[in-house]
């Protein structure tokens, strides 16, 4: 699993990966199906440029599952640079409950 992908999360439409903004969904979609042929075990690296980029993170994590990538194959960047899987973010940030 050496081969990284970063989708940055520019702002709440709009992804940038390998250099290129996408902002429907489709789009996405036909990069990271694109992804998977090339490497079904590719490791996508969600890196939004502000926490508060919900609805665009979501977009990345609705279209990365729709799409078939492995969710143990998904990984948050941090503010601080850290790299983590969804596991350890909820571990380090547990919900309160509801």
């Amino acid at each position: 699993m050496d081969n990284q992908i970063k989708a940055v999360v520019l702002d709440n439409e709009t992804i940038l990966i390998d250099d290129r903004k996408l902002v429907e969904n489709e789009a996405l979609a036909e990069a990271l199906k694109s992804a998977l042929q090339e490497d079904p075990n590719f490791i996508l690296v969600i890196a939004p440029m502000r926490s508060e980029y919900y609805k665009g993170i979501g977009k990345v994590l609705y279209t990365s599952q729709r799409v078939g990538v492995p969710i143990e194959n998904l990984r948050y960047a941090m503010e601080n640079g850290d790299v983590v899987t969804f596991d350890a973010l909820r571990a380090r940030t547990p919900a309160e409950p509801v």
